[in-house]
């Protein structure tokens, strides 16, 4: 069974794709078999990164059910240590606007996948797909960058996610989530209220929801003159959201991500001495311990289910 990652934003132009295609590169020449799904429906664009301009197949053929199984769409980058790319999907309004019951069949499908790691690049904004798909994984990954619009719109995405993953605590069908699931909501005291006063007891159970959310900060385009006040905005994220946010690591503004991106290649790969490329690559091997804490820890409870 495959680690899953979700790399989210609160807003285009942060170079989240960008990342989310450097680390699932160094990830895959690490000897991990890594799956890199770009899931910005509408705006898939992350096979450009890697020249392939004309894909055989993408996701789109799995959403209209051209093909039944999603390893079908799968391309395999041998030059790029064998990294597995699905490419996203968006040529087509219905494949760019899925319905749920599609979602369901490629969220199940996408579990099925034969990797070691699957990284998902969610697409920017936070509407219900983006959400959905971002609390999907086992592990997410936030990207931020330190303009004063970029962190709004973060702390913007990170409210509305933890406020999904709240209300993930109520079985669906049940009277409690189909009350909330038809209100808005600012913050999570507003679900923890309101739900204790449907049902005595569902506070904690949206807690409980709550525990084990603690997404991993990665800052990007990072400049003398442009940092991120981390501290300040763990405290706010902290005492606002009850989430703890840990650092992953800073990856500078670098020209040689630009000069890759023109070449079609991840800046890893491109120019591995360039300053972006060595900070990805120490934020790609803190992310590989992160993922072997997690099966360390995963281990344990299947052989549990199992005995």
């Amino acid at each position: 069974m495959s680690i899953i990652i979700s790399i989210g934003s609160g807003k285009g132009g942060t170079g989240k794709s960008t990342v989310a295609s450097n680390l699932a590169c160094l990830l895959a020449r690490s000897g991990r078999r890594v799956c890199l799904a770009d899931l910005d429906l509408g705006g898939a664009d992350i096979h450009i990164q890697f020249g392939l301009f004309e894909p055989p197949r993408t996701l789109t053929d799995f959403v209209n059910r051209s093909v039944d199984d999603l390893s079908e769409v799968v391309v395999t980058l041998d030059a790029i240590h064998g990294l597995q790319l699905l490419v996203g999907t968006g040529d087509t309004l219905q494949s760019a606007n899925m319905n749920f019951q599609q979602k369901q069949r490629l969220l199940r499908a996408l579990t099925g996948l034969d990797c070691d790691i699957l990284l998902i690049d969610t697409g920017a904004g936070a509407n219900y797909h983006v959400l959905d798909f971002f609390m999907a994984a086992d592990i997410q990954i936030c990207i931020a960058c330190p303009e004063t619009t970029a962190i709004m719109d973060f702390y913007r995405f990170l409210q509305l996610a933890t406020i999904r993953k709240a209300l993930s605590g109520f079985l669906s069908g049940s009277e409690v989530s189909n009350v909330l699931r038809d209100r808005s909501f600012q913050t999570l005291a507003e679900v923890f209220a309101l739900a204790e006063a449907l049902q005595p007891g569902a506070k904690q159970a949206a807690q409980q929801a709550m525990e084990f959310f603690n997404p991993l900060l990665i800052t990007n385009r990072v400049g003398p003159n442009a940092r991120l006040n981390q501290m300040k905005l763990r405290t706010l994220v902290s005492r606002y959201l009850g989430v703890f946010l840990p650092d992953l690591g800073e990856v500078p503004e670098d020209p040689a991500i630009t000069q890759a991106q023109r070449s079609y290649l991840p800046v890893c790969e491109y120019a591995p001495q360039a300053a972006s490329a060595q900070a990805l690559k120490t934020i790609a091997r803190r992310l590989g311990k992160v993922v072997d804490l997690y099966l360390a820890k995963r281990t344990p409870s299947l052989q549990e289910k199992t005995a």
